[in-house]
């Protein structure tokens, strides 16, 4: 009889173990098989960067984007090279067309550190942009800017953050079988 038992529980935790190991490679092949499909039907694209900007006391918002090519020689990135200027300020909107010398200042690898008379240079007859600076017919206040992450970041932390999750959940899962 003791020996029927052993082997009973024995099968038991042998099935187990080869349901854990099936789900994990199911895991892995769905995995692999949505990273490769999403691979291949997203085509190659230049790395843009988009920042927020906002002066202090937020009556202009907006954001900006460009090519991270088109400031590797000069740290400038223009219109021409295809700066993309999209800004709110008192309920009306404004963009690159607005301001056909518009120019984005960076440092090479495309980051723009606040207080380093980096930024966007906009000016438009309501108000300027100069860097770090906002100026309309009352004000000068300062402008800050913070990255937008790009959406292939934002995929890759979910997945990760998705795999951690479901690590914790088979440790918990694994815990509670082994009290029972």
């Amino acid at each position: 009889m003791e020996s029927l038992h052993s082997s009973y529980i024995f099968c038991k935790s042998r099935k187990k173990m080869t349901s854990s190991i099936l789900k994990k490679v199911a895991g892995v092949t769905v995995g692999t098989t949505l990273m490769f499909t999403i691979g291949e039907t997203l085509p190659a694209q230049a790395a843009n960067i988009t920042y927020n900007f906002s002066n202090t006391s937020n009556t202009l918002t907006g954001s900006f984007s460009f090519d991270l090519a088109a400031v590797a020689d000069d740290q400038q990135a223009t219109i021409a090279e295809g700066l993309k200027i999209f800004a709110e300020y008192n309920g009306q909107i404004f963009t690159e067309a607005d301001d056909s010398l518009a120019s984005v200042f960076t440092d090479f690898s495309g980051r723009i550190v606040n207080g380093q008379f980096l930024g966007l240079n906009f000016v438009v007859p309501q108000f300027s942009v100069v860097t770090d600076s906002f100026i309309d017919a009352n004000t000068v206040e300062s402008v800050t800017y913070s990255t937008v992450p790009e959406p292939g970041s934002i995929f890759g932390l979910s997945v990760i953050g998705l795999g951690l999750l479901a690590g914790r959940k088979t440790l918990s899962f694994k815990k509670a079988n082994t009290k029972a």
